[in-house]
């Protein structure tokens, strides 16, 4: 029985986009327990007691504000049976500042994760378009890529295309990578907070974001040991090799490097409490690298590999059949510019492309191709 493809690795790939491809082999720790301490922290749901998770997401009441024509941030956590379930209106809690032709728009976002996140035997690649986590401050975050538009599959933040927090718009605002001053609570208040002081590199970082596997994301600063008597700027361990102003991945290497600020391929490391926890860092690939754990349902594996949730490859249209997933219209056999064949969604009009399984950043038709693809996917992403 063919199973449905990850919309979103069926995407990226459907746009002809590179896969990271970094060294399994020094990507993870041996705790299979990597899970945050609850001692401290407690949630706001009456059914999830201790829910540390749901504390680390900001209060946005007191939010400054894309701006006066916008409305205000929405965001709200807490935890449902083993789930931490955040959502919100899209709407970034500091000045809007336009640096792609796409308007600001509220969206409606729910992220649901696992508060028992598992250190998978293998990592999995982050996907190369669209949603693989999300900010304290409820925005989503991408992958350190843009889409075909305006440098074929480039580094974004290279480019100089982000804003002072490292976001901008397609069909909805989103993240390249994470800047802790703008990810804490004293920021929400701030329509620059870009322009607050750097943080404080002898603290160690809070939770700034999670990933779609159940692990946090700190920023750049971790302590050495337990008690906390050393605190180090952690450091990606991916190599730029050549111009990533275009095919980001293609144009980086991960490369394990000595030293405990050097992170691993999925640009994270055992805490020294033996948890699990991803850095953003300052270069390549600024958030994750892959994913350590098993991604929730809005994540996506990427390849064409059956097992690994992948889209399937083809070779005719028989091959298509039930191939894509449910409520498409149909599912075609489509040759990607890489020149691998995919099954893919097919329509006539943007209708026949909304609900399908994935996350929160829609599809529109393109109707020359007769296909779904990520709306806004033709411009920045």
């Amino acid at each position: 029985m063919p199973r449905s493809p990850s919309l979103l690795a069926l995407l990226a790939l459907l746009l002809g986009c590179p896969v990271n491809n970094g060294d399994d082999d020094d990507f993870a720790s041996d705790d299979d327990d990597a899970s945050g301490d609850d001692d401290d922290a407690t949630g706001d749901d009456d059914d999830a007691a201790g829910c540390w998770q749901a504390a680390t997401i900001l209060d946005v009441s007191n939010a400054a504000g894309a701006g006066a024509e916008y409305a205000a941030p929405e965001l709200t956590a807490s935890c449902v049976g083993d789930e931490l379930v955040v959502t919100g209106n899209g709407i970034p809690t500091y000045s809007f500042v336009a640096m792609t032709p796409n308007p600001l728009t509220e969206v409606a976002q729910e992220y649901r994760i696992t508060t028992n996140p598992q250190i998978a035997a293998q990592p999995t690649d982050i996907p190369l378009l669209g949603l693989a986590g999300f900010a304290v401050n409820g925005m989503p975050w991408f992958g350190p890529n843009e889409a075909a538009q305006p440098d074929p599959y480039g580094d974004p933040i290279y480019n100089g295309i982000t804003d002072g927090c490292f976001g901008h718009t397609a069909n909805a605002y989103h993240n390249h990578a994470l800047a802790q001053k703008c990810l804490i609570q004293e920021a929400v208040s701030q329509s620059e907070p870009w322009t607050m002081a750097d943080p404080d590199p002898t603290q160690p970082s809070p939770i700034i974001g999670w990933a779609l596997d159940g692990f946090p994301i700190y920023g750049p600063y971790g302590c050495t040991d337990v008690d906390c008597t050393n605190v180090i700027e952690m450091q990606s361990s991916w190599v730029q090799t050549g111009d990533p102003s275009t095919y980001a991945w293609d144009n980086h290497e991960y490369q394990a490097q000595a030293g405990d600020q050097y992170l691993d391929a999925c640009n994270g490391r055992t805490q020294p409490d033996g948890s699990y926890g991803y850095h953003a860092t300052a270069t390549f690939p600024y958030i994750l690298g892959c994913y350590v754990g098993t991604p929730d349902s809005g994540g996506g594996n990427q390849g064409d590999d059956d097992d690994a949730g992948g889209p399937e490859s083809c070779e005719d249209e028989d091959d298509c059949v039930g191939a894509c997933p449910d409520g498409a219209l149909g599912c075609t056999c489509h040759e990607n510019p890489q020149g691998d064949k995919i099954c893919v969604p097919t329509c006539t009009e943007d209708s026949d492309c909304d609900d399908l399984d994935g996350p929160p950043v829609g599809l529109t038709c393109d109707e020359a191709q007769g296909i779904c693809i990520p709306n806004g996917g033709g411009g920045p992403q």
